[in-house]
């Protein structure tokens, strides 16, 4: 049997490759993939500009499948059998370092091993990427079986939902009551909705741009208080006279340097601004006079280690049309095209996921 399969080959450059599928390994899972959806960060990973430089590469990380085989160690391992629905963790943690000792940072393990992002296609078995029709689970895996009957195009979010969970609960603290403004209204930002909504947080005000208008609509479905179009409404006007005063804390999730700069003054006094939207690059000047008066806490990270068991309630609650935050759907053989609309996106684009036959 063969799978296809995209390789970053070189930064800028992929193909499309087919290899070999055997049975795996007593350890191993073998999977079908059904859905993986584009990060934002897969562009950028493609253009090598990213900290993780890895090639030759099968790259993909949002992923949803079923087990299409399943080693013996690695059924009682996981609980497994074949045809569970699944997704991953991207990290595969080494268990013994100081970081994998911890509840919630194992995603600092170096080197990091993670599928779709650093493990390299040249050593066996090769397929370890989303962006394939199969794909392989090595031993130390974090994996989660996904109730019958939750889209793919759900489950394949999980590490995005994980991803808001950690926004909302570990770097903003939200509490029953706290008011709540996200800048950007991308997965990220949606996700982060999501997560604040759980944890009782409101009112929650929803900023993004005039082209915006897909996802203000999804966010007011998904529990948005208020929606703001920052080209049209000065933020640090519109969110006080809208919940009556600044919030208690901003997720900014764009890492548009104007819109980190906003977050820091639309905070109140002694409120928690978490900035997880990459810059790419760019320098972010701020003013510290400020920020000491007001006795602002930044808080920043990455990833969504510890926050899966959440992320999994929430999706298995089906509260929330969690797949239709990936409105734009792709075969494999059109993966540049997603990568190209993720990273410039068209009107009414949301999120792109590459989708397979079930």
């Amino acid at each position: 049997m063969k799978s296809k399969a995209w390789v970053l080959v070189e930064p800028g450059r992929i193909e499309q490759r087919e290899f070999d599928v055997r049975p795996p390994e007593p350890d191993q899972v073998l999977v079908r993939n059904l859905a993986t959806s584009v990060c934002a960060s897969d562009p950028k990973i493609v253009a090598g500009k990213t900290s993780f430089n890895v090639y030759p590469l099968v790259f993909g990380h949002e992923i949803a499948g079923r087990a299409a085989a399943v080693g013996r160690d690695a059924a009682r391992e996981y609980g497994l059998k074949e045809g569970d629905l699944l997704t991953i963790e991207p990290t595969i943690p080494c268990g013994r370092c100081r970081w994998c000792r911890t509840q919630y940072d194992y995603h600092k393990c170096r080197p990091l091993k993670a599928y779709g992002v650093t493990m390299p296609a040249d050593q066996h078995p090769a397929l370890f990427g989303g962006y394939a029709d199969y794909m392989y689970l090595l031993p130390g895996s974090l994996v989660y079986k996904v109730e019958e009957g939750v889209p793919p195009l759900a489950a394949c979010l999980s590490s995005v939902i994980g991803n808001g969970v950690r926004w909302a609960r570990n770097l903003t603290r939200l509490e029953y009551g706290d008011s709540l403004a996200v800048s950007g209204v991308g997965s990220q930002g949606l996700a982060t909705l999501i997560a604040a909504r759980e944890r009782g947080a409101g009112p929650i005000v929803m900023l993004g741009l005039t082209r915006d208008r897909h996802r203000f609509e999804l966010a007011l479905e998904f529990g948005a208080d208020h929606v703001i179009d920052v080209e049209t409404d000065n933020p640090l006007e519109a969110v006080p006279n809208l919940i009556g005063g600044p919030p208690d804390a901003v997720v900014e999730t764009s890492g548009a340097p104007g819109a980190i700069d906003m977050a820091l003054k639309l905070v109140r006094p002694l409120g928690r601004v978490a900035v997880i939207g990459l810059s790419g690059g760019k320098t972010v000047p701020l003013s510290f006079d400020d920020l000491v008066l007001k006795g602002v806490t930044i808080s920043s990270d990455h990833a969504q280690a510890g926050m899966y068991p959440d992320a999994m309630r929430i999706i298995h609650s089906r509260k929330y049309a969690i797949e239709k935050i990936n409105n734009v759907l792709y075969p494999l053989d059109d993966l540049p095209r997603a990568l190209k609309d993720t990273a410039d996106p068209p009107e009414g684009f949301i999120k792109g996921a590459v989708v397979f036959e079930p």
